[in-house]
């Protein structure tokens, strides 16, 4: 019998499915699914199974049924690079659950030519299969209802390699020929093969690719066989069947590309297996740099871990045309160049830390994410926070003389603190459905604030025990889906070998459950060597009207650990989330007190006001047991409590006096975001001169011990001199100034003559970058050749960077327009020079504007699910402070309401606007104030 509910669903796709893809809303998709259940409630009363398949697929449109589930695909893809398309088939053996009259399964911007559907040897009638394009969905509807058991689905299919950068897809090589890559994460793999793209669905998969025979094909597992096909007149690759993993885990690589090798040795923990590192066959000398920390950090997780690399072989690729940093794609890691590629004679200090931070978040993802992955998308922090904070372990323990530790707090913690103050932002686990809202969600939240509780934890409950309970939990779900009440579960035993009375779980649910953190407040108590401890949700904006929309109410259970002038205390004392206070007791002896410790809670510390000058006096005499990572914790916490108006500004500025006698890079680091963030706000005041005065006489004691001409240096001596340097010349030291123009002009003039001779690696960027603020259009024109002959991805980086530099806003309109073109900047870079010239004062209006005029344009060639493109808006608008500004974004947002995964980006931006111009109610004065007093010596 041919089933009515088909008829009827049909309906809704003549209403729905040939509307224009971005014009389709949910809602609509809801309203006529529902009409058409209506109908067939009236008309089929009887029919109670096809009436449960309806109520199941209203309720979850966005999901796929878990009544249907894929345990092998064998899939074919035969790419044409001429042609720029490609074509494939796939079989898909799945698992039928329940009774059901249709199959959904992801497709997406791919031709289904033909579907087939048995059960062993007998084909099934296949009445009609239709897309459902809002859903990224095909549906295959059967004339009769489907019997529990199991089916094989032969779907053929074709696509286009040049729609973008995602999907499958051709990338440009630097010869103008191309080769094809993929980037499936999170909801691509639909645009490459039609599949069940969500990561619970995970299956094995037997892979085939067609080749050119002067290539090379690469996939998640070793290469099996290669044979060539006469008809299609290339080589034919099969891979070994695959370990069961996410769609979005799957990848193929068709190159020309050379490589090198090294031999992982797994400690006895599974076997020894072989790293490969591919890029082109001309930048292979590039390579070296990643090999060797690729091979180092992955024999680090093999041993911290305790548990086997489960696949025969690993892979790193770097890709000319690449739309986010990395990828874990599972045996096969692909990379975008400049995270991977690393030329010994150009690239910098900061560019290898870079490119070493990449490489050991990708690997740190082949246990945790690829090994054991979230059940959904809205514990994505399990892959990213936990990832995150991983890369740090690894490069810790394999390049202690880096100490990473310390960068985690300006790289890591301090900028998710700024952006979690906001109503705009989000709990780390948060309900995501739409593909839009997945991309999203890869945000600092589920990065920076993921690790940085990761962070936290481990410090509460010792690293050893944090180890053993990560190794119990990839050893019991290995292979399978979690959440993070199964993470917990696994440490908790762990936990309470040093707390029996406490709940892991509740503990951390205060944390990962509700967006924020808290501020504590400490105040000396009655009795001697006594304090007591509060807590307050921060809101940078104090008067910021709320839902107490947690069960928590915005209370969190702190662990509070401290130091004093005796040393750091080895207690932690908890504050819960339900208690009024909390009672600090201290040894005799100590004079002061500082909370949070080494800033490894995520929380921030408000003291009173006679403790926090003792602090400053503290800083000031150079107290030792005050750590780099506490002074700059202290900078960052007392300008952020400054601006949230529970410490005075002026008490944040005194603090930033001791800056006299620091000869650290974290609390520099932590000092040039400070002063960012005032010259931001000052920039069109009368304050801004004297801002710069006042930098320019806390960087000259320690800008004269710096020496522009030495080479060589270790690690943190040339970062600590490159943020000097860069201080001293972006606040107008004049001796800094006159250097930096000297070595460019010097540089720029002579380029490609005989005695030419380059900038230091560490010191190009700023020297680049400085050198050309005051450039005139024919400097402009001349770097602008430099950079097209070029081929150094990293120094490319650099000279981008340069380009966008210029105080001239002709010089930057030029830079605008041309930027647009993809023969002059790849389109994975266009959106990062829109937010370099918008960086630059002079710019920032010129591309505020362009983007408006350009919306559609921008929306044509990136799509709204580009969180790029959505995040692109608060980094453009964040030194907006005017209520003209402010109406404008709200007008912009309202002529163009459909945001996609820039939703909650234009939030932030709106608030971040409003909290500028409340600054300059509440602030400017004070600091106006203050500045006129203070910078002079």
């Amino acid at each position: 019998m041919k089933c009515l509910y088909c008829s009827l669903f049909n309906k809704a796709f003549y209403y729905v499915g040939f509307m224009p893809l971005r014009h389709r809303s949910r809602r609509q998709i809801f309203r006529f699914t529902n009409v058409i259940r209506q109908q067939d409630r009236q008309i089929h009363n009887s029919d109670n199974n096809i009436m449960e398949d309806m109520r199941i697929n209203a309720k979850l449109s966005e999901r796929l049924s878990p009544l249907v589930r894929p345990e092998n695909y064998k899939l074919e893809l035969r790419p044409n690079m001429d042609a720029g398309d490609f074509t494939g088939s796939v079989c898909i053996d799945v698992v039928v659950r329940q009774e059901k009259n249709y199959i959904n399964l992801h497709s997406n911007f791919l031709n289904i030519a033909n579907v087939k559907v048995c059960k062993g040897e007998d084909e099934v009638t296949v009445a009609k299969f239709v897309e459902i394009k809002q859903l990224e969905q095909l549906f295959i509807h059967f004339e009769g209802p489907l019997s529990p058991g199991n089916y094989k689905i032969f779907i053929d299919f074709s696509g286009d390699l040049t729609r973008n950068i995602v999907g499958l897809y051709s990338s440009r090589l630097l010869d103008s020929r191309t080769m094809v890559a993929s980037k499936f994460q999170p909801t691509y793999a639909r645009q490459a093969f039609p599949c069940f793209d969500e990561p619970d669905f995970k299956a094995t998969y037997d892979i085939t690719l067609f080749k050119p025979k002067s290539h090379i094909a690469l996939s998640n597992m070793n290469e099996i066989s290669t044979e060539f096909d006469s008809q299609a007149n290339m080589d034919k690759v099969t891979f070994a069947t695959s370990v069961p993993m996410s769609t979005y885990l799957a990848c193929f690589v068709i190159c020309d590309f050379d490589h090198k090798v090294a031999e992982i040795n797994s400690s006895n923990i599974g076997n020894n297996f072989i790293l490969r590192s591919f890029a082109q066959k001309q930048e292979l000398h590039k390579i070296n740099f990643a090999l060797s920390i690729g091979k180092r950090a992955t024999e680090f997780y093999i041993k911290y871990y305790e548990v086997p690399f489960p696949l025969p072989k690993l892979d790193m690729i770097a890709i000319p045309d690449y739309v986010s940093g990395a990828t874990e794609h599972w045996g096969l890691i692909t990379y975008r160049e400049t995270s991977f590629l690393v030329d010994e004679a150009k690239a910098s200090a900061m560019n290898k830390i870079n490119v070493a931070n990449t490489i050991t978040h990708e690997l740190a993802h082949m246990w945790f994410g690829n090994l054991v992955t979230m059940k959904w998308w809205d514990e994505v922090w399990l892959n990213e926070g936990f990832a995150s904070y991983m890369q740090v372990k690894a490069l810790d323990a394999i390049e202690p003389s880096w100490q990473v530790m310390d960068h985690f707090l300006t790289k890591t913690l301090h900028p998710v603190l700024a952006n979690d103050v906001k109503l705009s932002s989000h709990p780390i686990v948060q309900t995501v459905a739409t593909p839009d809202q997945i991309t999203a969600i890869f945000d600092s939240i589920s990065y920076n604030k993921g690790a940085s509780i990761l962070r936290m934890l481990e410090n509460f409950i010792g690293p050893e025990n944090f180890r053993l309970g990560v190794s119990d939990y990839l050893k019991k779900y290995k292979f399978g889906n979690t959440v993070t009440q199964d993470l917990l579960s696994c440490l908790e035993p762990y936990f309470k070998q040093k707390y029996p009375d406490l709940n892991l779980t509740y503990i951390m649910d205060t944390w990962t459950r509700q967006k924020g953190y808290p501020v504590l407040e400490i105040k000396p108590g009655d009795m001697p060597n006594t304090y007591f401890v509060t807590q307050t949700r921060f809101l940078i904006d104090p008067e910021a009207e709320h839902a107490n929309d947690s069960k928590f109410k915005y209370r969190w259970f702190v662990p509070i650990t401290y130091t004093s002038n005796t040393g750091p205390s080895d207690e932690i004392v908890w504050l819960s989330d339900t208690a009024q206070s909390v009672s600090l007791r201290v040894k005799d002896g100590d004079e002061w007190v500082k909370l949070n410790s080494h800033q490894v809670g995520y929380y921030r510390v408000n003291y009173s006001m006679v403790m926090w000058q003792t602090l400053i006096e503290q800083l000031k005499s150079r107290a030792k047991h005050i750590t780099p990572a506490d002074r700059a914790n202290l900078l960052d916490d007392a300008f952020a409590l400054a601006e949230a108006r529970m410490l005075p500004f002026h008490m944040a500025l005194n603090m930033s006096t001791y800056l006299l006698v620091e000869n650290e890079l974290t609390p520099w680091d932590t000092a040039a975001s400070v002063f960012r963030m005032l010259e931001d706000r000052l920039h069109n005041s009368l304050a801004h001169d004297n801002l710069m005065k006042y930098v320019q006489r806390i960087v000259r004691p320690i800008y004269v011990k710096q020496d522009w001409d030495a080479e060589n240096l270790p690690v943190l001596a040339s970062l600590l001199r490159t943020r000097v340097l860069s201080l001293a010349v972006r606040y107008q030291l004049p001796d800094a100034e006159e250097r930096v123009k000297k070595m460019f002009l010097n540089w720029l003039h002579k380029h490609g003559e005989l005695d030419h001779k380059p900038i230091q690696q560490d010191l190009r960027e700023l020297v680049y970058f400085y050198g050309m603020k005051s450039a005139s259009m024919a400097d402009w024109d001349t770097l602008w050749k430099i950079y097209q002959k070029e081929e150094d991805v990293q120094e490319k980086t650099k000279l981008r960077k340069a380009l966008a530099a210029p105080r001239d806003t002709a010089i930057l309109r030029k830079f605008l327009l041309m930027a647009w073109d993809e023969t002059n900047i790849r389109s994975q870079d266009y959106l990062n020079v829109i937010i370099m010239i918008s960086s630059n004062p002079s710019g920032t209006a010129l591309v505020w504007d362009e983007v408006r005029s350009r919306w559609p344009f921008l929306v044509q060639r990136f799509t709204l699910n580009s969180r790029y493109l959505g995040n692109m808006i608060p980094d453009i608008t964040s030194t907006f402070n005017t209520d003209l500004k402010l109406k404008e974004m709200e007008t912009f947002f309202a002529q163009y309401p459909d945001a996609g995964a820039g939703e909650g980006a234009r939030r932030r931006a709106l608030e971040t606007v409003r909290n500028n111009i409340r600054w300059n109610v509440y602030h400017l004065n004070a600091v106006t104030s203050w500045l006129v007093t203070n910078h002079r010596g």
